[in-house]
């Protein structure tokens, strides 16, 4: 197997978290060269996990073996990634695709030596964010990312991301650095030391002005994405430390709510200091946000009991159906 893995730098995260800066702040190293997304990672992932079944079942294993499969995948990802670090002089090279997350385990297993960075972000932010990429991806008549769909889909799959990469940190212990994001646009300067200590190499304050260097995943992410996810301005941009609440000004209340209920019980993410109270919420939401919640309990109470009235009519499935629609937004147990 190729020992050269240490060189690669696999960056992940819900995607909306904060990847697009780390990987840009990394690409600012003089070590460092960060390429164009390269989105496919965990689809070899997916590969590697089912061959060994075919093998297993001895209809390939004449061609290969489960050793034989992992040193292919470690020779394919170096074959495509390195070359690019190799033309422009670097020793290292970053690969940032958000949903790198969702392969973490399987690549610190293929590549030990490498490194691993989990970005985090408040999820109130990264809904806003999703909703702001969805609304820019009507405007110019193409089909939004499937994750900005609703709200409830967008908590579901960054829940997902959160759950892979912490359980790829527990599993892997050392191997994984969380970065968080508003950590990183607070105090930028000590968090990119952190990263540099990381990955065993000497900070440069060439870090803290990543827009001042033209990055190789401008023009993927910007003009053949149709700038639904940044435009040029936006993702070459230095730290902008405004945008960390700006999700308290872009977000309904109902909104607010829905997302701090479905993350109240993330213990992770409450250690590393997010707050999922209703005091967290935008100022001059804490009244409406306690009236709201105490409407909902009465509510819940009150749902309940014509629940139980309706189910004893026979032939109203629809109005069935619908109660228990809003059962599941609004998280009441029947």
């Amino acid at each position: 197997m190729s020992n050269d893995g240490y060189r690669l730098i696999f960056i992940g995260g819900s995607p909306r978290s904060g990847t697009t800066l780390v990987q840009n702040m990394l690409d600012s190293h003089p070590l460092i060269l960060g390429g164009p997304e390269f989105l496919h990672l965990p689809d070899i992932v997916e590969l590697r996990r089912k061959l060994p079944a075919s093998i297993d079942r001895e209809w390939i294993d004449i061609i290969c073996s489960r050793e034989d499969v992992d040193t292919h995948i470690i020779s394919l990802i170096n074959k495509l990634l390195l070359p690019l670090a190799d033309k422009h002089g670097y020793e290292y090279y970053s690969e940032k695709t958000p949903e790198n997350i969702l392969a973490f385990l399987e690549l610190i297993e293929l590549f030990p030596e490498a490194h691993f960075i989990q970005v985090i972000r408040d999820p109130r932010a990264i809904i806003s964010s999703m909703q702001q990429v969805k609304k820019r991806a009507i405007e110019k008549g193409l089909k939004p990312p499937f994750f900005t769909t609703n709200i409830s889909t967008g908590i579901a799959y960054i829940k997902r991301c959160f759950d892979v990469g912490f359980k790829a940190s527990k599993h892997a212990p050392g191997k994984v650095l969380t970065v968080v994001y508003e950590h990183l646009l607070s105090n930028p300067e000590m968090e990119t030391k952190r990263l540099c200590e990381y990955l065993g190499i000497k900070w440069s304050d060439l870090m803290l002005r990543p827009g001042d260097k033209e990055h190789l995943g401008d023009r993927a992410i910007t003009v053949k994405s149709n700038e639904i996810w940044y435009d040029s301005k936006t993702y070459n941009r230095n730290l902008a430390v405004q945008n960390m609440e700006k999700w308290k000004n872009e977000l309904a209340l109902y909104q607010q709510l829905r997302t701090t209920m479905a993350f109240a019980g993330n213990r992770e993410l409450v250690q590393y200091g997010y707050d999922f109270s209703i005091n967290g919420l935008a100022h001059g939401h804490g009244v409406l946000s306690r009236t709201f919640i105490y409407c909902l309990s009465i509510g819940g109470t009150l749902y309940r009991s014509i629940l139980f009235v309706i189910r004893k009519i026979p032939g109203i499935s629809l109005i069935k159906n619908s109660l228990l629609t809003v059962a599941g937004f609004f998280r009441i147990k029947v």
